[in-house]
């Protein structure tokens, strides 16, 4: 019992220093992801309103692509959190889709390019932590109002075409315009959606009622946070083209299979790789066709008949027709031996004329086949 003890307490340590050693050595560490992003569980990121977001309604989506592949129609809304290095030329694809009757919503510190939207930024006129303070905040909400910690240090600028959403002493930190058929609207304070400070002071009041709406899907932009997804080499092309060549490939292939082509293996007959596959016969056949010798291969295939008749039935390889036609007679029927007699007729008259056609001596030559099998079954 003692030795069975030790084992067991020699085992457990073998154990628990695997565990230890699998903690110190292999226990991965957790992700890390910039701040804003939509499924980021860490203080900066904003999993917590996304979550609800797709509790509260279904069609949020991530949108990985450039702006310029949103899908076409309307109402729809895109929603981007501190977005890195937008171009000119993207501002001026999303508003073409805003004016389609989308809806865009940017949450933006420091907000810059979105003077064509009539939205933007001017200093507020405190600098340093007096900038950054909990501040009272007005809604465009009858009775609603609270209190939050603005990091701003701009405000909007109150021009003629906007709607005053949320402000404080300072001035506007959140603005909504027409653009089109659809609206921009644009907040200064995107610290308010992150996992830490969404449920400080008011934020969550603040900026839940505007984020509701009639929409038919909610993307959120993660393209300008770097996770990306590139699109297929077909996305260049239109779709009615794409479409088209996928049809039109069916209707090759259907054509195809009505020709009979196949799409197999390919299996060589025997008696081609036996009989006919000797490359110097082939070779041999291809030059007397090239010089036109068809009455030297005709004479060579009588010869052939002629030894296998001197081999069968005795007769010499310069046998006269007369000494072929009685030896014929004697083991085959009438109409048989005169087809062999009228055969050696016509090749003596081809060797007297001295020419032979390539006509005629595709037809002697199975003629002279049959006769050549008839003789060696005997």
């Amino acid at each position: 019992m003692g030795t069975v003890a030790k084992y067991r307490l020699a085992l457990a340590a073998a154990v628990l220093l695997l565990s230890v050693l699998g903690w110190l050595f292999i226990n991965p560490a957790a992700p890390s992801y910039p701040p804003y992003v939509s499924f980021s569980p860490q203080p900066t990121g904003l999993k917590a309103v996304a979550t609800l977001l797709g509790e509260k309604r279904s069609g949020v989506k991530e949108w990985r692509q450039a702006w310029r592949f949103l899908p076409s129609g309307s109402g729809q809304l895109l929603i981007v959190v501190e977005p890195l290095q937008v171009t000119d030329i993207e501002r001026e694809d999303i508003l073409r889709w805003v004016e389609s009757g989308n809806d865009l919503v940017v949450f933006e510190k420091n907000p810059t390019g979105w003077e064509e939207a009539d939205l933007s930024a001017v200093s507020a006129g405190e600098a340093g932590d007096e900038a950054k303070k909990e501040r009272p905040i007005y809604t465009s909400i009858p009775g609603q109002s609270g209190t939050g910690l603005v990091y701003a240090h701009k405000r909007l600028d109150d021009t003629s075409g906007m709607e005053k959403l949320l402000s404080d002493d300072l001035g506007i930190i959140a603005g909504r315009t027409k653009v089109g058929a659809g609206t921009v609207t644009l907040f200064l304070v995107p610290e308010w959606l992150t996992n830490e400070q969404v449920m400080n002071h008011s934020h969550f009041e603040l900026i839940w009622p505007y984020l509701q709406g009639d929409w038919s899907v909610i993307w959120l932009d993660e393209y300008h946070h770097g996770y990306r997804q590139q699109p297929g080499m077909l996305a260049v092309y239109p779709g009615w083209l794409v479409a088209a060549l996928a049809q039109l490939g069916l209707v090759l292939l259907f054509w195809l299979w009505r020709k009979g082509k196949r799409f197999g293996p390919v299996y060589t007959l025997r008696e081609w790789t036996v009989r006919r596959g000797d490359e110097t016969l082939l070779a041999v056949a291809s030059w007397y066709e090239r010089r036109r010798l068809t009455l030297d291969a005709l004479k060579i295939r009588e010869a052939y008949l002629r030894q296998v008749m001197q081999e069968r039935w005795g007769l010499h390889t310069r046998a006269s027709s007369a000494e072929i036609a009685a030896a014929a007679r004697a083991r085959w029927s009438e109409a048989e031996a005169a087809a062999l007699i009228s055969l050696l007729d016509r090749i003596e008259r081809a060797k007297a004329e001295g020419r032979c056609s390539l006509k005629q001596l595709v037809a002697e030559s199975r003629m002279l086949d049959d006769m050549t099998e008839r003789v060696e079954k005997e």
